[in-house]
């Protein structure tokens, strides 16, 4: 039976691409995410290149749903091989505050996005997982958990406490033969929301920001699931 990769939060940037990179090695395909219009988008997309895909709909922030649309892919496809969660999307900057103006309530904002969705997540995919001895287990995370930056405050908070978790996640699972990893952004993604509103606003950067094509974060994703030989990788930047 072909193993079957759920791309959480999917896209049509680095969730293609990722669902691009795994389908080639033989994976089925399920892509969650909230409006069907972008799901059916992605399913004709791999269709055309010989990949069976579905799509579900689903807000990955929302831990209902999360349980829910887990259950809708057991039932089409009977198990999850690997759960790829990807939170991203929506406009550039929003919620994201700089350290002076962090407060409760936008740090909480942040961690129901980045941690407490991942944690639900994994609640519901790692049980099967272990019974199995089998699985994977990766994050989309941002380079701010590593290198904190005053500019994005909150984020670099939750980025930090979702590092901590995956890597002792990878520590406690690696003899039950599940992988958990991440790719860490470390540039824009070409073509990503973030990317488009950066090339098309007025107001100077101060900087050249790096742009980095979403296959290059797919291959990591791809090199992190079937070498396991380190935890994480950093794509960007601060990688060199």
């Amino acid at each position: 039976m072909p193993k079957t990769i759920a791309v959480f939060g999917a896209g049509p940037v680095l969730g293609l691409s990722v669902a691009r990179r795994f389908g080639r090695e033989g994976f089925r395909v399920a892509l969650a995410a909230r409006t069907r219009k972008n799901l059916d988008h992605l399913v004709a997309e791999l269709a055309r290149d010989g990949i069976e895909a579905a799509g579900f709909t689903a807000d990955v922030y929302d831990r209902d749903q999360i349980a829910n649309v887990v259950s809708a892919i057991k039932e089409r496809y009977g198990r999850i091989d690997v759960a790829e969660f990807s939170p991203g999307g929506g406009d550039l900057g929003d919620g994201i505050v700089s350290t002076l103006d962090v407060d409760v309530e936008n740090t909480q904002l942040i961690l129901d996005r980045f941690l407490l969705s991942a944690i639900t997540l994994v609640r519901q995919v790692l049980p099967d997982m272990v019974e199995r001895g089998d699985g994977g287990i990766l994050f989309t995370a941002g380079q701010s958990g590593i290198h904190p930056v005053p500019f994005l405050g909150n984020v670099g908070m939750a980025q930090a406490a979702l590092r901590n978790y995956f890597h002792t996640l990878n520590a406690v699972l690696a003899d039950k033969g599940v992988y958990v990893g991440a790719v860490n952004v470390g540039a824009l993604i070409e073509g990503s929301v973030p990317h488009q509103a950066i090339a098309s606003s007025q107001e100077p950067l101060g900087f050249e920001p790096e742009v980095i094509h979403p296959d290059v974060f797919a291959e990591s994703f791809w090199e992190l699931y079937s070498k396991r030989d380190r935890v994480e990788a950093l794509v960007g930047n601060f990688g060199r």
